[in-house]
């Protein structure tokens, strides 16, 4: 008859009894004790589930190392306003060096980590209402920081709020605060809790959503630059036709120039919030020749030296000058300008999948049918045109209206589909 080893008893009443926690200190670098510190262990409980995937990432059962069996860390759930610190990393959630949240590997700024507090719903789902997991939702006053990257959402230099990785003014950023509503739909495009129309970051020079926002490190202080920014100003006015009065207009030059131009940016923001922006430039021994347009054409050589690529020598103005026209929270329509042919337009409207709705196709086209040589393409959802007849530079506000009657069309369509799908 085989022999009972008490060694082997005890072992199996171990394996039986209830699990003991294992709780963790504050100064543990090492929760599952597996010889991995924490900042780098892809699994810092040991319960099998990766932290990017696991609802609480520092605490669970552990299936394997020394600890297997046991509770350890903690049971507070990512998304938890208590849990301070989800990968137990010792660097706290909200720290400016915490830059992986929850310690998947993938810094919380890159276009790869769709999920930075690792709850398991993608940072652009409708159901993700609080993206970095510290218990504020996402659309509320009281959460200033919706990526967790310890950068005010307000802050100068934030320019990235939801952290996807696209800044916030990048023409591929449809979705500026990570709510999953398209920012041309957004009533709240920043996601701080105020409505558009009473937010003081949406409006005047303030805009979050325009060139200027979290920008000061390219361009010089206004007060270096206020001879540069005086003349080109006045000549933009006199160009557009802006009266002295409008306060919408506002220029800024390079904080370092770079071969023979002098350069920068100008921003024009309408009562209503309707944006126009562009480059301009001009020879440094001939301001008269300001272009207020600005694009510039790589004409060097293909060569695969990343010195001819970044040699301004290699790159002259196109020919083909645009600017930007903008509606609040998105909807980018490109301006061209060639100085024998009137200003020309190209707009692209949100496909389907960018809002949830069919685009208002129809709408637009009759909206914008009166325009010179207009076209429409339902394919591609494009729709172009002049703004006038006659060449040469158009005034600001053709450009404007353009926009006033996208956004208004746009809005009048989505609000019209929303109240559609609600019944």
């Amino acid at each position: 008859m085989k022999k009972f080893h008490p060694i082997a008893a005890a072992a199996l009443l171990a394996l039986l009894a209830p699990p003991t926690a294992f709780p963790q200190t504050a100064n543990q670098a090492d929760l599952d004790r597996d010889g991995i510190p924490n900042i780098s262990d892809l699994d810092v409980d040991n319960d099998g589930i990766l932290n990017g995937a696991d609802r609480n990432i520092d605490g669970g059962t552990a299936r394997s190392g020394p600890l297997r069996g046991r509770v350890i860390g903690d049971n507070l759930p990512n998304d938890s306003s208590q849990e301070l610190d989800m990968d137990a990393d010792g660097l706290a959630d909200i720290a400016i060096a915490e830059t992986d949240i929850d310690g998947d590997g993938l810094a919380d700024d890159s276009p790869a980590e769709t999920d930075i507090d690792g709850d398991g719903r993608l940072d652009g789902e409708r159901l993700e209402t609080d993206i970095d997991g510290d218990g504020l939702p996402d659309n509320t006053a009281a959460e200033t920081d919706i990526d967790g990257d310890a950068l005010a959402d307000n802050a100068a230099n934030e320019t990235d709020i939801d952290g996807d990785g696209l800044a916030d003014d990048a023409r591929g950023e449809v979705d500026i605060d990570g709510d999953a509503s398209a920012n041309g739909l957004d009533t709240d495009v920043d996601g701080d809790g105020l409505a558009n129309n009473a937010d003081p970051d949406m409006l005047g020079t303030n805009a979050i959503n325009d060139i200027f926002a979290g920008a000061d490190s390219a361009y010089a202080p206004d007060a270096t630059a206020a001879a540069t920014i005086a003349f080109v100003g006045g000549e933009i006015r006199r160009l557009l036709q802006i009266p002295a009065s409008d306060t919408g207009l506002r220029v800024r030059a390079g904080a370092s120039q770079s071969g023979n131009r002098i350069g920068g940016v100008w921003r024009y923001l309408s009562a209503d919030n309707m944006q126009v922006y562009a480059n301009w430039s001009y020879p440094a021994n001939n301001p008269s020749a300001l272009n207020i347009f600005a694009v510039f054409e790589y004409t060097g050589p293909y060569s695969g030296n990343m010195a001819d690529y970044t040699n301004p020598a290699n790159y002259s103005l196109s020919r083909e000058s645009k600017a930007y026209a903008q509606f609040p929270g998105g909807g980018i329509t490109f301006v061209s300008w060639v100085p024998s042919q009137p200003a020309g337009f190209f707009y692209t409207a949100p496909n389907q999948q960018a809002t949830g709705f069919a685009p208002p196709f129809q709408p637009l086209a009759a909206a914008l049918s009166s325009l010179p040589n207009f076209t429409a393409d339902q394919q591609y959802l494009s729709f172009s045109g002049n703004l006038g007849t006659v060449p040469g530079l158009p005034s600001l506000q053709p450009l404007v209206n353009l926009q006033r009657t996208v956004m208004q069309v746009s809005r009048a369509w989505y609000g019209r589909q929303e109240a559609l799908q609600i019944r």
